[in-house]
């Protein structure tokens, strides 16, 4: 009840120098499999001029045990976990062709009134067409720690928005902050890290033409990027890499 699942096979652009699935590319596909989703229940892209709302991305926490190469077979299984206020949340888990648990994901969500500009209710209707939330969690509390902005900050990137960047909702894709986290890293911690773990929060979007800042730190062996814009006065986003 409410297990949906997705399969897919790891491509070429979906690995790095290493022949490993990145964890870009692993966002990417999770955000495919919640997509197929919500097309079966009535709620996909294709529904927006019949339900007049998209889904808003607010948190990732996601967790790797092994990164597959190209040509491997995945099998994606994801459902509704539970349903509060305005916040609904969806849960993953990733296995390779032997049915080995290779990662599992937590990710946080609003529902967008495209009519009202505002975030909207979501009715159990809605998670109904879903199949109903699943009582299981990946993570036992995956964002109850808040992601917040370091002390130390070392600017290490800057970047105006490209048109490429744009996604369907106006403003830049969610998985692309995790590109402007590597182009933060130090070289040195970039060619030598394969990171495991991800966790995001998302704050305010980017819009075409923007400048932004990207921060370093690196607090309790986790490297942390927080994304502000040119004036340093609006947190767009932290993410933590470990």
């Amino acid at each position: 009840m409410g297990i949906f699942n997705y399969d897919y096979t790891v491509k070429y652009f979906d690995i790095g120098k290493s022949n490993k699935l990145t964890l870009k590319s692993l966002v990417e596909i999770l955000q495919q499999a919640a997509g197929r989703h919500s097309d079966m229940a009535g709620y996909g892209l294709n529904d927006i001029s019949k339900t007049h709302f998209t889904w808003l991305l607010l948190n990732w926490k996601v967790k790797m045990f092994s990164h597959p190469q190209v040509n491997e077979v995945l099998s994606i299984k994801t459902w509704p976990r539970a349903l509060e206020k305005f916040y609904c949340y969806r849960d993953f888990e990733v296995y390779d062709s032997k049915q080995n648990l290779i990662a599992i994901a937590s990710s946080k969500w609003v529902a967008f009134n495209l009519n009202t500009n505002k975030i909207m209710k979501v009715d159990s209707s809605i998670i109904d067409s879903y199949g109903g939330n699943l009582d299981k969690s990946v993570f036992e509390n995956p964002f109850e720690n808040k992601l917040t902005v370091p002390k130390d900050l070392k600017l290490n990137f800057e970047y105006q928005i490209q048109r490429r960047d744009i996604d369907t909702n106006g403003h830049v894709n969610n998985s692309y902050y995790i590109d402007f986290a590597m182009e933060t890293l130090d070289e040195k911690i970039y060619n030598t890290s394969e990171f495991n773990n991800l966790e995001i929060v998302y704050k305010k979007e980017i819009k075409y033409k923007e400048k932004i800042h990207c921060y370093y730190s690196f607090e309790n062996n986790q490297h942390i990027i927080t994304i502000k814009n040119e004036d340093d006065n609006i947190v767009h986003a932290i993410i933590k890499l470990y």
